[in-house]
């Protein structure tokens, strides 16, 4: 019998013991955590910045080498791809779970061989991923794994041949590089400097959902603040069938590298990525096989800590609680619900009160009536059980919308169409069939010194102050 629970004991202390004490408030910036897997071998990655989606970790170093767009295969007029981001090939790899071969690539057009003239490291090898499985899939991420990966929505840059999707009320498109009157190089084409980005990354924007992304400008102006260099190493320098040091790479980022129509340098197929320790450059979207560095928000509440103790040598070893059927997020943080979400009518029914207050609004419930009132200060809504028209009123202007999903009383809990009322306080809904996940974003767009406006800008531009 001793010895029996002796043996019992043990365990229960070896299971104690697999689980570090640390939580995800004590995180220190810097920490180290290993998360899934690339091509059997395991990804490092790091605790970059604080920001309004949470934790930003990012990629130690990066992982493979990939074009970023996909063109016409073999037709060269059209081989250079698409500069934006919401339609790049790279973006669509990133957040899929496919098989190999199962990815539906945009526009159509596959990241293969055909269209890739020279490496950004090796002219003699090139790294086509039209064959290959979605990033997400299950060989390199688990399901626990992919519970600790929130999906959000950022603001990203427009092109200028994409102003009219701006929905930040600009109509100025971001400018990476530039000609005349910087007061560096006056009359010299350059881009900004990393020192420069917390100011000069503006113009039009708009919201788009990710799981995983491609580093913007301003999450590299954090990492270039904190650390003092943004640059990226190679993960697995035998990559590149070749003998290299491992020194810094050239890995891409996020934006658009357009120059303003007029100077005869407009262009749609560059995109702006990290040269070295810091330089700031950008490189074609199709021939340009550069670094993939990816990043994610950290789900803290699904995180939990197996071992390590977050040092380059000894990261942490991190799972996750897994997802159970619908996961909501709002705001950059995963909805705690003790009502599952149920689909009516296609379309998905949630907690009231859980909804609205992540939007910043205050809920009333009248039990007698049955009806929910919901406000903000600057848009009220009501809806009663079971009856499919919303009243919204906002500033004093009154509408009835009409549901196609009525509010209902489930398991004692009020639900309410998640997308119709989420919408009615401007917030931006997206659906990620492949991980079944829902993101709600009413996050203010970037707020730069409005009071900025140097003499390169002005002349492009003028400035409003």
């Amino acid at each position: 019998m001793k010895k029996i629970i002796s043996i019992i004991l043990t365990a229960i202390l070896a299971i104690i013991l697999t689980v570090n004490p640390v939580s995800a408030e004590g995180i220190e910036i810097g920490s180290y955590f290993q998360i899934g897997s690339y091509n059997g071998a395991p990804i490092l990655w790091r605790y970059m910045a604080d920001e309004y989606n949470g934790k930003l970790i990012v990629s130690d170093k990066a992982i493979c080498f990939k074009t970023f767009a996909a063109g016409e295969d073999g037709y060269p007029s059209s081989r250079w791809g698409s500069d934006f981001w919401e339609e790049s090939a790279i973006r669509k790899w990133l957040n899929s779970k496919a098989g190999a071969g199962e990815i539906e690539w945009p526009n159509g057009y596959t990241p293969s061989a055909k269209g890739v003239q020279f490496s950004g490291w090796s002219q003699d090898v090139k790294y086509p991923y039209a064959d290959e499985a979605g990033f997400l899939n299950e060989n390199n991420f688990s399901i626990q794994e992919l519970s600790i990966i929130k999906t959000i929505s950022q603001w990203q840059m427009l092109p200028e041949n994409r102003i009219e999707l701006a929905e930040n009320g600009e109509t100025r498109p971001y400018l990476s590089a530039y000609t005349f009157g910087s007061g560096r190089q006056p009359y010299t084409e350059h881009t900004n400097y990393i020192q420069e980005l917390n100011e000069a990354y503006r113009g039009a924007m708009y919201r788009v959902s990710d799981t995983m992304f491609l580093l913007n400008e301003t999450q590299i102006y954090d990492i270039w603040n904190k650390f003092g260099e943004a640059g990226s190493k190679i993960a697995n320098t035998s990559m590149l069938g070749k003998e290299i040091n491992n020194d810094y790479c050239c890995y891409w980022l996020i934006s658009s590298a357009i120059d303003r129509e007029g100077y005869g340098l407009s262009r749609y197929d560059a995109v702006t990525a990290i040269n070295g320790k810091n330089e700031y450059v950008f490189a074609y979207t199709h021939p340009d096989e550069l670094g993939i560095r990816p990043g994610f928000y950290l789900n803290e509440a699904n995180l939990i800590i197996k071992s390590g103790s977050g040092t380059e040598e000894d990261p942490y070893i991190v799972d996750g609680a897994g997802q159970n059927g619908v996961a909501v997020y709002s705001n950059g943080e995963e909805l705690s619900m003790d009502q599952k979400p149920v689909e009516e009518n296609e379309r998905l029914l949630v907690p009231a009160r859980a909804v609205f207050e992540s939007l910043g609004a205050e809920v009333e419930w009248d039990e007698e009536k049955e009806v929910v009132t919901a406000t903000d200060g600057e848009t009220e809504i009501v809806m009663q059980i079971d009856n499919a028209v919303m009243e919204k009123n906002k500033k004093g202007e009154e509408e009835e919308i009409s549901l196609e999903a009525a509010p209902r009383i489930i398991g004692e809990r009020t639900m309410v169409p998640l997308r119709a009322v989420s919408e009615a306080f401007s917030a931006k809904v997206d659906y990620i069939e492949e991980l079944n996940r829902v993101v709600i974003d009413k996050q203010p767009a970037p707020s730069p010194d409005p009071n900025w406006c140097p003499p390169w800008y002005k002349r492009m531009f003028g400035c409003s102050k």
